[in-house]
């Protein structure tokens, strides 16, 4: 009987101690509540179960849902950025207007520089209308179907057009190359021509106004045997970066 009061002391002292001692009676509850704890989040688990293949589709179509809204904004910003191209192409030729086009194509052949764009005879586009970019001249239009039309750029091989050396006036004609410059002929051996002159369009016999920036002469060569000079002309326009084009009417000249 003695040995059961001083155990039931003992417990009852250590109870109080305990009891009194915060950190150690934490520790005691967290021990005691634990399995509780646990058993509570398995029947949780076992209750969330049958929901998981409906969050599965949610999720998914949460994760459709946030796509579809990125893809809005990129298309949001690719129309803004149109719409500020198409602006500054409607102001690069003062006095004239004509239907901004989309590049929707190219052809696959290396040496053939022709162009598709998405627009054609309903938005007043016309065969031998001139492609103008806001840095120069683009090339022109070759065919046209109601809604589309082909251009050849001036890099073209079968591209000419007739040019002026701008600060001497040499004419020439600008012949493409099928590669990224073109070639100013029929110049004189005396033509008075070097790197770095500005070619313009010379509004001769053909679709071109006359002075619409073609681009910038960077080598001559001089062959005195043949008696003639060859030029080599880097466009103005970035022929293989162009996305849209000014489409001007043609030149009230014929060919």
């Amino acid at each position: 009987m003695r040995r059961f009061d001083v155990s039931l002391a003992l417990i009852l002292f250590l109870g109080a101690g305990v009891w009194l001692h915060q950190p150690l009676r934490r520790a005691c509850l967290a021990v005691f509540r634990l399995p509780l704890t646990t058993a509570e989040r398995a029947l949780g688990v076992l209750r969330d179960l049958p929901q998981v293949p409906h969050l599965e589709i949610e999720l998914a179509r949460l994760r459709a849902a946030l796509t579809q809204r990125q893809l809005d904004v990129v298309q949001l910003q690719e129309a803004l950025r149109h719409q500020t191209r198409a602006a500054r192409l409607q102001q690069a030729v003062e006095g004239t207007r004509g239907p901004v086009a989309r590049v929707i194509g190219r052809t696959i052949l290396p040496t053939e520089h022709v162009i598709v764009l998405d627009r054609g005879s309903r938005e007043g586009v016309a065969r031998e209308g001139v492609l103008v970019d806001v840095a120069g001249v683009a090339g022109r239009i070759v065919e046209v179907h109601p809604t589309t039309s082909l251009g050849s750029l001036l890099t073209d091989p079968n591209s000419r057009i007739a040019c002026l050396v701008e600060r001497s006036r040499e004419g020439a004609l600008l012949v493409g190359t099928g590669g990224l410059q073109g070639r100013l002929e029929y110049l004189d051996l005396d033509a008075d021509v070097e790197a770095g002159d500005r070619v313009v369009t010379a509004g001769l016999g053909g679709s071109f106004p006359k002075g619409l920036l073609l681009g910038v002469v960077t080598k001559v060569q001089r062959d005195e045997r043949n008696a003639r000079v060859i030029a080599w002309v880097r466009p103005a326009v970035r022929v293989n970066q162009l996305e849209e084009v000014l489409c001007l009417p043609p030149s009230k000249s014929s060919d």
